[in-house]
């Protein structure tokens, strides 16, 4: 797991919970250095700390670091991607080739999730995800943090989902201005 996703949950956690709660929760953790990655069972002993603190459960909080994430972390740490996608569903379209292979080229072990995301239809996008991690909750809420980002709403439906036996998740994204239904 990329060091980025520990760096930014720590920030969720403070944001969401307060920092007494974040030192609580990492007591005991290494420093998280974004150019790392670390294995993945340190994330899940984390996100179980939050949970067991907070006492909510695994989904809601991988759901709303996710949006969390989208919104503050990769948006201050990938500004050029960002502007140069004027829409969510843009940005979403282009975050396979961008994004995760810069990851997998600059960080030593790192291995991001390899993601197909395709158009769907004018206004959305049909993203397939296939893991070993089975994050497919935090998924789901980087992509209504990414529409977020650009004002936008998303109305997000799996269509299949690992979890419940399929071989990949599949998302099928649909994008909207605020304000309008999606």
């Amino acid at each position: 797991m990329h060091g980025v996703i520990f760096s930014s949950l720590r920030d969720y956690v403070t944001a969401a919970h307060g920092a007494e709660a974040a030192r609580h929760v990492f007591a005991g953790e290494p420093v998280y250095l974004l150019s790392e990655s670390y294995p993945d069972e340190r994330l899940r002993g984390v996100v179980d700390r939050v949970c067991r603190l907070t006492g909510a459960g695994e989904d809601e909080i991988l759901h709303d670091f996710g949006v969390f994430a989208a919104q503050q972390t990769f948006a201050r740490l990938y500004p050029a991607f960002f502007s140069i996608a004027p829409t969510a569903r843009d940005f979403l379209l282009t975050v396979e080739t961008r994004i995760h292979e810069l990851v997998r080229a600059t960080i030593p072990n790192a291995a991001p999730p390899r993601l197909k995301v395709g158009p769907s239809g004018e206004d959305g996008v049909e993203i397939s995800y296939d893991s070993p991690r089975r994050l497919c909750t935090l998924l789901r809420g980087l992509a209504e943090g990414t529409a977020k980002h650009y004002g936008e709403a998303a109305t997000i439906e799996e269509l299949t989902c690992m979890r419940r036996g399929d071989d990949a998740c599949r998302f099928d994204v649909r994008l909207a201005p605020r304000g309008a239904s999606a």
